[in-house]
């Protein structure tokens, strides 16, 4: 009896041993664990990747990589959901686009797989926070990899500088093509392709590299003053160049890609005007 005892005792722990998730550990601290192996391509940091998400601040350092969206008591720590808003992202991997200090946890994953990454306070948002994280909050993701694939290359366009001109604001402007379609007022919804550099030529987002134009309704406040304010000088299909100082941007905010006081560069292409 007691053999078939240790037998039956044996078979269940090698199965509860089975069931535990592979963690691994990467030099920096963050550590992940595949809940799902895809069978696409691999992502490499430079790349373009879809993903849907969830994020929870770690409260309970405990069953970290079991199913948090099942636990009622998590629901308050849940800070980001792509899937209930049916909304994946895209964006370019290793741009610290995302959320900050995700990037090497998802790098290697294959397209259809999903990881769970726990993301160390000094890797995220350290002892600042960020919006609705505190200062000092380690981070669980849990990341579907929907597809990664070479993004394409987007450079500053080449604009002649003699069709700059300076509003009253002090936004200026260069139409480079003037556009044949209807002219964007306050309250359109438009669709534009973009990119944003910083006055040095350092890109800190695009749309094109994304695939994802960007539709907004113009002159109400949903995008920055110097945006709102050039959109209104264009027409479907024109093509400009915005430089806009602090003031109309971000101004004093430190934004990570975009430091304080930053004037900003955008090439801007009104791809729709609805």
């Amino acid at each position: 009896m007691k053999k078939i005892l240790f037998v039956l005792l044996s078979v269940v722990v090698v199965s509860a041993c089975s069931k535990s998730p592979n963690v691994v550990t990467l030099k920096s601290g963050l550590k992940y664990s595949d809940v799902k192996v895809g069978t696409g391509s691999e992502a490499k940091n430079g790349e373009l990747v879809e993903v849907n998400f969830k994020a929870w601040i770690i409260k309970d350092s405990s069953d970290l990589f079991s199913d948090w969206s099942v636990d009622s008591t998590k629901k308050m720590d849940l800070i980001a959901d792509s899937y209930s808003m049916n909304q994946p992202l895209k964006y370019i991997l290793g741009s610290e686009s995302f959320i900050k200090g995700s990037d090497e946890g998802i790098v290697g994953m294959k397209a259809g797989g999903q990881r769970i990454i726990i993301i160390p306070a000094k890797l995220a948002y350290g002892d600042q926070g960020m919006g609705p994280i505190p200062p000092n909050s380690n981070i669980k993701l849990v990341i579907d990899l929907m597809s990664a694939k070479v993004a394409p290359v987007v450079n500053m366009w080449d604009v002649d500088s003699t069709l700059y001109k300076t509003t009253a604001s002090g936004l200026k402007y260069a139409i480079i093509k003037e556009g044949e379609g209807v002219a964007i007022e306050k309250g359109k919804q438009v669709v534009v392709n973009y990119s944003g550099f910083l006055l040095d030529g350092t890109k800190f987002d695009s749309s094109i590299e994304r695939d994802e134009p960007l539709t907004l309704v113009a002159g109400i406040g949903q995008v920055i003053p110097g945006w709102d304010e050039g959109l209104l000088l264009l027409k479907k299909g024109s093509k400009a160049r915005f430089i806009i100082p602090p003031a109309l941007a971000y101004g004093e905010r430190d934004l990570g890609k975009i430091p304080p006081n930053s004037t900003l560069v955008f090439d801007v292409e009104v791809v729709d005007v609805k």
